[in-house]
């Protein structure tokens, strides 16, 4: 089984997805990462832009999701958690945003479910490749038992 993972976060971190992919050579799999912000499907079909999120999660390992800065808010990516979860898919954070910290209104619940995994890292480069680990480690164990 080859690995791939989708890359969840805002918009204007598209840029550093593509260069896990095309410098770094990661297995990203996430189209709307190439996608510009005025084009025909961003601006006027969305429902085909979210189909082609889900065939992503769906087509990939894991999902990646990235947050920055604390002041960022999650919207999307959040979805892209979801679906996830719901695929029995495994979520890999790094960094942490307001979406993601406990407030007086949430306890931000989804960060518990058993698939979150918090990584000890900010940077991006190094996450992803300790979720790679991390997902190789869980493939080996599952043909060894």
């Amino acid at each position: 089984m080859s690995l791939s993972f989708y890359c969840a976060g805002k918009i204007w971190h598209s840029k550093k997805f593509q260069f896990l992919r095309d410098t770094v050579g990661l297995p990203v799999r996430a189209r709307w990462i190439d996608m510009q912000q005025d084009s025909d499907i961003v601006q006027n079909h969305k429902d085909q832009l979210w189909q082609q999120c889900y065939e992503d999660v769906r087509d990939s390992s894991f999902v990646l999701f990235y947050s920055e800065e604390q002041s960022e808010e999650q919207r999307g990516a959040l979805v892209e958690v979801g679906m996830a979860y719901g695929m029995g898919k495994r979520v890999y954070a790094i960094g942490s945003c307001n979406s993601t910290k406990p407030n007086a209104i949430s306890d931000v619940a989804f960060t518990h479910h058993h698939l979150w995994t918090w990584l000890d890292t900010d940077n991006l480069v190094k996450g992803a490749y300790y979720a790679l680990g991390l997902e190789i480690a869980r493939n080996l164990k599952k043909k060894a038992a």
